[in-house]
């Protein structure tokens, strides 16, 4: 049966008729007006730590900065024969990276996102092999963001500042 698209993402029945594979890769500067757009989403700014729009210099300025940084991994989920799904941005330092994830408006409430972290987590492991933990930040009243991370294995640990803060440890999945 042939998966039906509608303005560039798979319907609903679509997807669930069909398991499809999530994939991943990763970033390049093509991709800067989705992640513009998706970026200053009322959803997003409303649900974001940095709840302030940002303008196109602004955006663009970033995406450069991040895609030459080597301790940054930027990565778009999709699926086969599809618009992107999400952006998953991982910031790394030492011992651990900071993750954070960003749904296409059009795909959210699809059952996606836990898809599209799980591919970019695994892509994450397959880059970097230093970190030993990944931290998300969520803001207090972001409860499908909560529920996402605790659903993908992240543990919540503490609430700070109208923050909430959950961890994946890494070291129990890595071989020795």
């Amino acid at each position: 049966r042939e998966a039906v698209l509608f303005h560039g993402a798979l319907s609903d029945s679509a997807l669930f008729e069909r398991k499809i594979h999530m994939l991943t890769r990763f970033v390049t500067r093509d991709d800067a007006e989705y992640l513009f757009e998706w970026r200053n989403d009322p959803h997003t700014i409303a649900m974001s730590l940095n709840s302030m729009p940002v303008n196109w210099n602004e955006h663009i300025e970033w995406l450069q900065l991040a895609l030459n940084d080597k301790k940054k991994l930027l990565l778009l989920c999709y699926l086969e024969n599809s618009a992107p799904v999400g952006f998953v941005r991982f910031d790394v330092y030492h011992h651990y990276a900071e993750v954070s994830i960003n749904l296409n408006p059009c795909s959210r409430g699809k059952g996606l996102a836990k898809r599209c972290l799980t591919a970019a987590l695994e892509r994450f492991q397959r880059e970097f092999r230093k970190p030993t933990q990944i931290i998300a930040r969520i803001k207090i009243d972001n409860k499908a963001s909560q529920r996402l991370f605790t659903g993908t294995g992240f543990t919540y640990f503490k609430a700070q500042d109208n923050i909430t803060f959950y961890a994946l440890d890494l070291t129990s999945s890595q071989k020795t």
